[in-house]
């Protein structure tokens, strides 16, 4: 059974080529996101054992994606192909710097997903389950299954980390910010982006946000602040973890992988610094190129990735 699990909703990305909004004769690429799918592919790419929970249309988009997980040897054992609803998609369009979001994910397979779905002795028997605010905001049934999942972590043992991932188009922000504040006390780590982070509590510090975070229960909080690297806030102490520098194209998918890589650090034993700066260090490769997948490193380059933030982080002190 993988030792790492996740679940929700995975999408198929159709990501523009060029810049100019959509027009006739336009070129997408195709790929694949949804964050806990990234997540699940990240894992793996960063050598750990990682299986994922979900339902998928019977149709070539749901196809696609088993055909990724298996690839990326991914256990989907227990996707559901779900015959009567479609496989979600979206798109990325680009005017310039700017990137605009657009889902076609209402009514999709995943949206149906159920605590039926949620084998208790994955949860039980995996190191960690990571869950996601955007799979408690596609359905009601979705959402009773991460509160169900999160149960049998805690009774088993199991590290729960979670991701607000807050999403304003797919619920009003005050049940945003109930549920995902009550979600967070029922959890292991919380990892909200600082934006997120100042949706949830209202405070704009991120070591002010950070022991909001703590207050409401999460033995630990990590605020992720891109290119400002990362601040990991316990009751003992904060760190701040810095990132490395690069010229950033495309945000999709890097807090997804600093998710996993920080996941898979915490399994392996190390220090939560450390797995924070090996999260920071994978993330940063994700920003320069396009799409959520397509740019998630493999472990040996996260290795290097790390090397390099360790040896700038050192010129850079005093």
């Amino acid at each position: 059974m993988p030792e790492i699990v996740s679940f929700g909703e995975p999408l198929v990305e159709f990501n523009a080529e060029s810049v100019g909004g959509p027009r006739p004769g336009a070129l997408y690429s195709t790929g694949f996101g949804g964050d806990s799918s990234n997540f699940a592919v990240a894992v793996s790419r960063l050598g750990g054992d990682a299986g994922y929970l979900s339902r998928v249309g019977d149709d070539g988009f749901g196809r696609m994606l088993l055909e990724l997980w298996k690839t990326e040897g991914v256990d989907a054992g227990h996707v559901v192909v779900d015959p009567g609803h479609p496989t979600g998609v979206y798109f990325i369009l680009r005017d310039g710097t700017t990137a605009e979001f657009v889902y076609r994910r209402c009514g999709s397979a995943a949206a149906q997903l159920t605590p039926d779905d949620v084998p208790p002795d994955w949860i039980e028997n995996a190191r960690l389950l990571h869950v996601t605010g955007i799979t408690q905001a596609i359905g009601r049934g979705s959402c009773d299954a991460v509160f169900q999942a999160i149960d049998v972590a805690r009774a088993a043992g199991t590290t729960v980390t979670y991701d607000p991932n807050i999403r304003p188009q797919l619920w009003p922000l005050h049940e945003a910010r109930a549920v995902t504040r009550y979600t967070a006390g029922m959890c292991d780590v919380v990892m909200p982006n600082l934006e997120e982070g100042r949706l949830l509590t209202g405070r704009e510090d991120p070591h002010d946000i950070a022991d909001e975070l703590l207050e409401l229960g999460a033995p630990m909080a990590v605020l992720k602040m891109g290119s400002a690297g990362a601040v990991v806030a316990t009751a003992r102490e904060h760190v701040r973890v810095p990132a490395l520098q690069v010229r950033a194209t495309d945000p999709t998918g890097a807090g997804d992988t600093f998710n996993a890589a920080f996941a898979v650090a915490l399994v392996e034993g190390r220090a939560v610094a450390d797995a924070a700066r090996f999260a920071s260090a994978a993330a940063s490769h994700v920003v320069q190129g396009l799409g959520a997948v397509n740019q998630i490193p493999r472990r040996r380059l996260a290795d290097r990735l790390l090397g390099e933030l360790t040896a700038a982080d050192a010129r850079a002190e005093p």
